[in-house]
């Protein structure tokens, strides 16, 4: 019984630090920048996870499952931490990426949109400061509208195509208002029911004055 009792051993210390550590880092490997410690906390895990994993190899420590569980966790949260700043840093360049498109497109287009419509319409209304702006709800068209008619109209509408990156059309923006005298300028917001994400360009559709 004594020689029994001798040869009982204790549960691997290392292996036992390993797997808590590994736990914490594992639990926090999706969350972005945090896991960035989590990816050190399972560096250092593994390291305990292995010096006890050697340790019960060698019958000196008890707990070989211990010491296998901790080394799988930590080798598991360190994937993930990889993985998911992948992800994060894809997604990141694609967002970056749309925007500096959706700002390239949408100050180009107005202008030969703007010199047209005024070329064609110069002695009745122009137009002029055509933007986009918006926010991920709604996509807006802002503008100014100049009465030259020499007379003051009763009724005045202005509406937009809006495209995306394709060149496929995904909504129309409208905006309206009356009695505008004559020479008087009209500051208008066309609005459409569409984020500003989806619009990557626009182009002047409808213009009505009565």
């Amino acid at each position: 019984m004594e020689n029994q009792s001798s040869e009982v051993k204790g549960k691997s210390t290392a292996a036992i630090v390993g797997l808590v550590l590994g736990i914490v880092a594992l639990v926090t490997s999706f969350v972005p920048f945090v896991n960035n410690l989590s990816f050190i906390l399972a560096l250092i895990g593994t390291v305990f996870a292995v010096v006890g994993l050697v340790g019960t190899l060698r019958g000196k420590r008890g707990g070989k499952g211990l010491a296998i569980a901790s080394t799988i966790v930590n080798v598991l949260a360190l994937v993930i931490v990889l993985a998911t700043q992948s992800m994060y840093s894809a997604a990141l360049d694609e967002a970056v990426n749309s925007t500096s498109t959706a700002s390239t497109t949408t100050t180009s287009a107005p202008a030969s949109d703007t010199s047209a419509a005024a070329a064609d319409s110069a002695d009745k209304y122009t137009i002029a400061g055509e933007a986009l702006t918006g926010d991920s709800y709604t996509s807006k068209i802002t503008g100014t509208f100049t009465n030259n008619s020499g007379e003051k109209l009763s009724y005045v509408s202005v509406s937009y195509s809006l495209f995306d990156a394709e060149g496929n059309q995904v909504d129309t923006a409208y905006a309206s208002t009356s009695n505008l005298d004559a020479g008087g300028a009209w500051k208008y917001e066309a609005t459409a029911l569409s984020g500003t994400d989806k619009v990557a360009s626009f182009k002047l559709g409808d213009v009505t004055t009565l």
